[in-house]
This record gives structure tokens, sequence and C-alpha cells, in this order.
């Protein structure tokens, strides 16, 4: 079942389990603390079940959203200054409840925000030790805290690179280096949504590699492979920092470019055009290209975009080659 999911869906889902499985644990532990007549950790307790439950409940009504996460501050931070107030009372229980808090920060939190929650944690952890049990266990409580904060900073921060990696891997182009046609779809939906409710406009441009088979026939696939990432880094050079670049077959490139009226699209297109020309592509002898820059009309879909994209670059080529035929 979660195996299908991204790590966006999959994140909110999984801490719905968590807190509910926690609360149920606590749920437990409370009738054997009762029995003990560790009353204020059985109110602590209480605090705490219904807390976690309310989050799980509102994380899986919002799942779906990015409204969710805020919730996760809240019930962080309660959790903390619940164990917190019970340590002077119950130090060695609140101890070992108050090292679990490093993991299931970073499990709550975004890595910098769980790291200056610890901090402080580690802090007031110190600081009640100290008044309570003097300088040397104050030391030694804020030390062991904080080889627990860094082994789970380290545990995070080494999941959070191999997600980077994964992602990148699966939106990219491994070969050219730009991005691939899944993930084209999905950026043009989104700067279509933005332009929709910031009133601004979308552009294409399109750049196609004319006689691309004959390029690999002639010179041998490793020449174009090691072309490819140089086409697509001059080409990035040339367009700001927003616009992204997507190889979407072997010869077709797609610029997307937000917030770019028609105008503008055709000059960034141009430039684009005249500086590839003049490049040196050795071994090439020179670099054919044809290019087509389309802007979005009201209510227009991004398929309908993509293919009046399309229609113009095979126009272009017609004529390209009725011209060629006229000269010779």
């Amino acid at each position: 079942m979660f195996s299908e999911l991204s790590q966006e869906q999959l994140l909110p889902r999984l801490q719905v389990l968590v807190y509910s499985l926690a609360a149920i644990a606590i749920s437990i532990l409370i009738y054997d603390q009762y029995r003990q007549g560790l009353y204020p950790l059985v109110l602590s307790n209480v605090i705490a079940i219904p807390a976690l439950f309310f989050s799980a409940i509102f994380i899986y009504i919002n799942r779906d959203r990015d409204a969710y996460a805020w919730i996760n501050y809240p019930l962080i931070c309660l959790l903390a200054a619940l164990g917190l107030y019970q340590l002077p009372d119950y130090p060695v229980l609140m101890t070992h409840y108050l090292y679990a808090l490093p993991l299931f920060s970073y499990f709550c939190l975004p890595i910098n925000h769980g790291t200056w929650f610890n901090v402080a944690v580690a802090l007031v952890l110190t600081v009640l030790v100290w008044v309570d049990e003097g300088t040397l266990n104050a030391i030694r409580s804020g030390t062991n805290y904080s080889l627990l904060v860094g082994s789970a900073w380290c545990y995070a921060y080494l999941t959070q690179l191999k997600g980077w990696s994964l992602l990148r891997l699966a939106l990219t182009d491994q070969i050219s280096g730009a991005y691939n046609r899944s993930h084209f779809h999905h950026v043009l939906e989104r700067e279509i949504a933005r332009g929709e409710s910031a009133r601004q406009n979308v552009s294409l441009i399109g750049l196609v590699l004319e006689e691309y088979s004959q390029l690999a026939d002639l010179h041998g696939n490793r020449s174009v492979l090691q072309f490819l990432p140089r086409f697509v880094t001059t080409t990035q050079q040339q367009v700001r920092a927003e616009d992204e670049m997507f190889r979407l077959s072997d010869d077709l490139f797609v610029l997307v470019l937000p917030n770019c009226a028609e105008e503008g699209a055709i000059v960034l297109m141009e430039r684009i055009k005249r500086k590839l020309e003049d490049q040196t592509w050795r071994p090439f002898a020179e670099l054919s290209l044809g290019a087509a820059a389309v802007t979005r009309q009201p209510n227009e879909t991004g398929e309908a975009l993509e293919r009046r994209l399309m229609g113009r670059l095979k126009k272009q080529k017609r004529t390209s080659l009725q011209l060629a035929a006229f000269s010779e």
C-alpha cells in the first residue's frame, strides 16, 4: 500500500500511524503508573494522549494538503514541556523519556527546525538537572542528550540526502542533465496554476536538434553523449534562474518560462539560438537547430499548449526543408 506513494504522500500517513501507536502505548502505561501511585505522570499522559490522537486525526484529514504540517510544532513542544515539567520529580523515568525526543523531533519537523528545537531542550534539560543534582550530573545529562541529538541529526541528514538523490534520479534525464518528460508535465501544470492565480503568462520554448540521428551515425554515440550536457549547460546559462529545461525526446528540448510574455519568450529564444549556433561544437562542423516559442492563451490546458508548440516546430521544419529543396 505505502510502496506506491511518493515521499510527500508517505510522510503524513506514517505520522498518523506513529502518533496513533504512541497514544495507544501511553494508554497502556497509564494503568501501571496508576497502580504505582504515580499520579502526576498519569495526569501528564492524560494530556499527551488526546494531543497525539488529535494530531493524528488532523493530519489524516489534511494528508493531501500542505496545511497539515503546522500541527507537529505544538505537539512536539507539548510533549517536551510535559517531560521537562516532570523531570525534577521523576529524573530517571523522564530522562529516558526525553532521550527519545531527538529522533521523534526529526521525524515530526524539518531537519533545521528539529535541530533548533533540540538545542532548546538540551539547554533547559541541563539547567534543570544542574539546579536539582549539581554540575556533574548536569554535564552528564547535557552531553548524553547532545550525543543523541548528533546521532539523530546524522541519520535524518543522510536520509534526506538519499531522498534528494533518488528524487533527482527520478526527475532527471541521466544523459543530458535536463529534467525528463514526466517532470515536465508536473512543472507545466504547476506553473499554469500559479499563472492563473497571479494573472501571469507562461511560455514555452522548443529546441530541436535537427539531423540528430545523423550526428550519432557520423561521429558516434560517445561524441553525442558528451555534447548533450554542454548543450544543456550553455542553454541554461542564457535563461533566468526560475526557467527550467526538459528533454522530451532524443532531439527535443523544451524550456518552461513562468511569468514571461510572448515578446520576452521570442527575444529569449533568438538569444539562445544565436548563442548555440555561434558556439564551437567539436567534433561537429556546425549545429543545425530548430526553435519555436509559444505563450499560453486564456483557459488553455498544458496539453494543448504543448501540442501547439509541437505544431510550430513541425511547421518550421517543413518550411526549412522546402527552402533547402528550392535552393538546391
